[in-house]
């Protein structure tokens, strides 16, 4: 077997981003702010019709994966995601289920 040179511990944070993608809440809150450059705990309740605090709950988790970041505007939090790179992974899953 080819030696990809990947860490123990690379494998695992890997192992752990994409166990972050694996659940269909977060996968929408992620294309949700694809599709929105940023939004608050508020406006994504509202569009996935959830709780502010389930949505906060998963933004907590999202925001530890270093997969969204956060943004202060007085009182409000505002949400968007981390980097290109995020986008890039749900784009190409995304196009991988597509093809046929």
């Amino acid at each position: 077997m080819k030696d990809t040179g990947f860490t123990t511990e690379t494998m695992e944070e890997l192992a752990a981003v994409f166990k972050i993608f694996g659940d269909y809440t977060r996968l929408t809150i992620l294309s949700l702010l694809m599709d929105h450059e940023e939004l608050c705990v508020g406006e994504i309740a509202e569009r996935l019709n959830m709780t502010q605090s389930g949505v906060s709950h998963q933004l907590a988790l999202l925001k530890q994966s270093k997969l969204v970041k956060t943004k202060r505007d007085g009182k409000s939090i505002y949400y968007s995601i981390a980097d290109e790179h995020v986008s890039a992974i749900i784009r190409i899953g995304m196009e991988h289920v597509l093809e046929e």
